[in-house]
């Protein structure tokens, strides 16, 4: 840490030193979102991975600055923002058609799709009801609860699921633990952190324990349109960390701990539809970590004896 600290300094340090001494050097400013607040900790990852896609790319995009936008933005704010470029340049989000389309996305997810794995925080109250769901269809007489603005929203409707929606991120633990819907799906890289941070706000908050689904909705980084260089450049770095295999030692690194306890080896699972997207995301089999593969050492089911 210590290393990678001093070499961010020394960056800086020598970008300076050429402007100082008249020459002309390129420096990317990327202008990244903010959390929803210091006790969110969703953004973690995509702040450690964007700063090795960065590093990555200094030799041919030369040096780099990373800012944060001044405030926190809801997802259709922030997709405004994005498309005038000038608040925020890069976030990084699930994919919906709409961003696809006005938005400048680098395909390659950066979690290797760890997020279209969904498990459910409930109320405590709601484990039996849960456990006893055998089908999409018993499934679909709970309620779901989803952000008005969600890529997986589409995803739920189109299983035929109930779902009740909500306008903030905040708000929905408070609409879970008021009983308005039964089960909030969050995905296996986000969720514990989530419980872990509302636990104490709400007790009887729990980490539903049979149940999965799997929508395969990528979270990408999505670049103002109008910054052509940084697109190329936040792509370049990806496809390179895909190629080493320092994405996925990266994801396993920040989530492998998610994985274990999430333990989704033992849970019914569910695939949803995904209409929404250009089949072609779909295309590349190494864009996608199968947390089922027995050299994840996830599933000791599948582990040779």
């Amino acid at each position: 840490m210590r290393k990678s600290i001093a070499r961010l300094c020394i960056r800086a340090l020598l970008a300076a030193a050429l402007l100082e001494a008249g020459h002309a050097v390129a420096v990317d400013v990327v202008i990244f979102d903010q959390p929803v607040s210091k006790a969110d900790r969703r953004r973690e990852y995509a702040n450690a991975l964007l700063t090795a896609v960065l590093e990555r790319t200094v030799p041919e995009f030369g040096p780099y600055q990373i800012r944060h936008a001044v405030a926190h933005m809801e997802r259709p704010r922030l997709f405004q923002a994005l498309k005038d470029g000038d608040l925020v340049n890069l976030t990084a989000y699930p994919a919906t058609p709409d961003w696809m389309r006005e938005l400048k996305p680098v395909p390659v997810p950066i979690d290797l799709g760890l997020q279209s794995w969904r498990i459910f925080l409930i109320d405590a109250k709601s484990q039996p009801a849960l456990r006893a769901t055998r089908t999409l269809a018993d499934l679909a007489r709970l309620k779901a609860g989803s952000g008005s603005a969600w890529a997986t929203l589409q995803s739920l409707k189109e299983a035929h699921l109930t779902v009740v929606t909500g306008s903030s991120y905040t708000g929905l633990f408070q609409m879970l633990m008021a009983g308005r819907f039964d089960y909030l799906p969050r995905g296996v890289n986000e969720i514990f952190a989530e419980y872990d941070t509302h636990k104490p706000d709400y007790p009887a908050l729990a980490v539903e324990e049979t149940l999965l689904l799997h929508d395969r909705i990528p979270s990408l980084f999505f670049v103002a349109p109008r910054e052509k260089r940084l697109h190329r450049r936040i792509t370049a770095g990806m496809e390179a960390l895909l190629a080493d295999g320092s994405l996925e030692r990266l994801v396993l690194q920040y989530h492998r701990n998610d994985l274990r306890r999430a333990k989704l080896c033992t849970r019914k699972r569910f695939e949803l539809p995904n209409r929404q997207l250009d089949p072609a995301l779909f295309g590349r089999k190494e864009l996608w970590l199968n947390p089922f593969e027995a050299r994840h050492g996830f599933c000791p089911a599948l582990l040779p004896r």
